[in-house]
């Protein structure tokens, strides 16, 4: 019991940093892929790179509301698909805590359904 809410507990602070590092790094991007002081060369995959991390960013927000609701199934799938890529879009750490958020909450998932069996064993 006890070790399942430390992973909890783990994965949850590990999407949290990874959200609030993420959101920084994202408002120094969009900052500066609008100052324009590119080439127009430039523009348009800056503004992709932008909208396109913008994306696997909201996309974890999502997978990681799951995982608060306790839902691993559909938390860890997203957490990885958005974490992952994550390390190219965003940044190499906010990535870093996206895919330790999804590993621990995986094994956080692995804990609960042995302790679920061992509640029903006992009934």
């Amino acid at each position: 019991m006890e070790l399942f809410k430390s992973k909890y507990n783990w994965s949850l602070i590990t999407g949290g940093i990874a959200i609030l590092f993420s959101l920084v790094v994202q408002v120094f991007t969009t900052r500066n892929a609008f100052s324009f002081q590119y080439s127009d060369n430039l523009k348009t995959p800056i503004m992709i790179m932008t909208v396109a991390s913008l994306i696997f960013i909201i996309s974890f927000v999502v997978g990681y509301s799951f995982l608060v609701k306790k839902k691993f199934k559909i938390a860890i799938p997203i957490i990885f698909v958005s974490g992952i890529p994550a390390f190219i879009f965003v940044h190499i750490f906010a990535g870093m805590f996206m895919v330790i958020c999804g590993i621990l909450g995986k094994a956080a998932e692995i804990d609960a359904r042995q302790e679920n069996a061992e509640t029903e064993k006992k009934n």
